[in-house]
């Protein structure tokens, strides 16, 4: 009898053992039907899977953010500068989310307020979840962000508007122009999340008014390269083709002005490969027309190729990179710190 009833004990055991794990292992139902957890007219979701939480949350992201395609280009360099105007008033960027990129994750986008479901791992390992947006409260903290950037835009048009100093219009109309373009984004993006909160937001001002001031702006204030050793005018092209970029112009009576030296040396180091190798240096100041320092620039290294003047055409191919990106940050830093210390 007693062993009868120990068979049965072990039997229920077994039976809820093999019960819970099944249960366990049962795949939710947003995992086959995900509209049915965040239908369409409430929530933008998206899929992710792979092999960490992590992971899955990454591709989870990127295909949300495939969603919108945004036809606002937001390189680094202006993401950067947005935050860093914005961080001397507080903001958090808790709610902000960026896609991770890397080789098979690609999506240029940067939302807000994403948020995950629990995940789910299969038997074979993979890890599922969803990312989504609520749409009626994600709608609400877009129109919240539309709104304090257009009041950031409004005080620098007033600083501009206040000054009679050509550079600090500039960098005034510019940082403007920093905001307007990420309304632009977001205004993109809340069409999609809440058409309703976008067709009731009105602006009060207009983007393509702010880009008209700082193009007229810029263009009044005139520059000049002077680069010594600079055979065949290489890098002085590149400094030229930067400055012009941003909307500045080539003058006889600048006020801007961009000295320097550049220098390239034929090095042997010894190698067995006959690779012949050529040592740069390049220092450049960009300062206005009462000798104060803007932006300094100073890169030094080596390239190599089969023969010198290959090696030496690589350098300046790494010198215009380096030209384009942090001497270009540099100027565009020290334009938003004048508006930022007022």
């Amino acid at each position: 009898m007693k062993k009868t009833v120990l068979i049965l004990i072990i039997l229920i055991l077994v039976s809820c053992a093999v019960f819970a794990k099944k249960k366990k292992n049962k795949s939710p139902e947003w995992l086959n039907s995900p509209k049915s957890i965040y239908p369409e007219q409430l929530y933008l979701s998206a899929l992710g899977e792979g092999d960490s939480r992590t992971m899955a949350e990454n591709y989870a992201i990127a295909n949300l953010a495939k969603i919108f395609r945004s036809k606002v280009s937001a390189d680094e360099s202006y993401i950067q500068r947005y935050r860093e105007l914005t961080s001397q008033d507080g903001s958090s960027y808790e709610d902000l989310t960026e896609v991770v990129k890397d080789v098979n994750i690609k999506a240029d986008e940067t939302l807000y307020n994403i948020q995950f479901s629990d995940s789910y791992t299969d038997k074979y390992g993979i890890v599922h979840v969803i990312a989504y947006l609520n749409r009626f409260k994600t709608g609400e903290l877009y129109e919240e962000k539309i709104r304090d950037n257009s009041s950031s835009i409004h005080y620098y048009l007033e600083q501009s508007n206040s000054s009679g100093d050509d550079l600090f219009q500039y960098a005034a109309l510019s940082a403007a122009s920093v905001f307007s373009n990420q309304n632009e984004t977001l205004l993109d993006q809340l069409l999609i999340i809440s058409p309703d909160t976008y067709e009731f937001l009105e602006l009060d001002y207009v983007h393509e008014e702010i880009l008209k001031q700082l193009a007229a702006k810029t263009s009044n204030i005139g520059f000049d390269v002077d680069i010594s050793n600079d055979e065949e005018n290489k890098i002085s092209i590149l400094v030229t083709s930067l400055l012009t970029d941003l909307g500045f112009v080539l003058s006889e009576k600048p006020q801007l002005l961009v000295t320097g030296s550049v220098s390239f040396e034929e090095t042997d180091l010894g190698r067995k490969d006959n690779f012949i190798f050529t040592r740069y240096d390049l220092q450049l100041i960009l300062s206005d027309n009462e000798s104060i320092t803007i932006a300094a620039l100073s890169e030094n290294g080596r390239e190599g190729h089969t023969n010198y003047l290959e090696a030496k055409s690589r350098a300046i191919k790494i010198l215009g990179k380096k030209i384009d990106k942090n001497f270009r940050n540099k100027i565009l830093g020290y334009f938003d710190s004048l508006v930022m210390a007022k």
